[in-house]
């Protein structure tokens, strides 16, 4: 068997049911209210927050996973920068970091295929 449903309108129900009449009072529920500090920061507080990400992460990548940390960096920086708070110094250390990534990995790149272009035709090997 089924149980019935509770009438919308008792104290057991909080919600007012979709059909008022006229004889039931209209009664408003209180809901309870949140503490300020678990609310998300807006505005101009989570500007400033994104804009301190960024920089923060646009010198950590200067030493650490630039590759990683730099476009975080620039991300951050253009949250920040929807929220009109400027962000200029985490934008650009953030392409800092990408720029000196990709002349990395450039640099490596072709190490290794002078390495490999070495091995191939035995350049640097001597004749007896």
């Amino acid at each position: 068997m089924s149980t019935p449903h509770p009438d919308p309108q008792n104290g057991q129900y909080p919600y007012p049911s979709t059909t008022e009449t006229e004889d039931r009072p209209q009664t408003q529920t209180q809901f309870p209210s949140y503490p300020v500090s678990a609310q998300r920061p807006s505005g101009r507080a989570a500007g400033e927050s994104f804009k301190n990400q960024s920089l923060l992460f646009g010198v950590l990548g200067l030493f650490v996973a630039g590759f990683v940390l730099g476009p975080m960096a620039i991300y951050y920086a253009q949250k920040a920068e929807a929220l009109n708070v400027p962000a200029s110094a985490g934008k650009v250390l953030g392409w800092v970091n990408v720029v000196m990534c990709a002349i990395t990995v450039a640099i490596f790149q072709t190490l290794i295929y002078f390495l490999v272009f070495a091995a191939i035709t035995g350049f640097g090997s001597r004749a007896i």
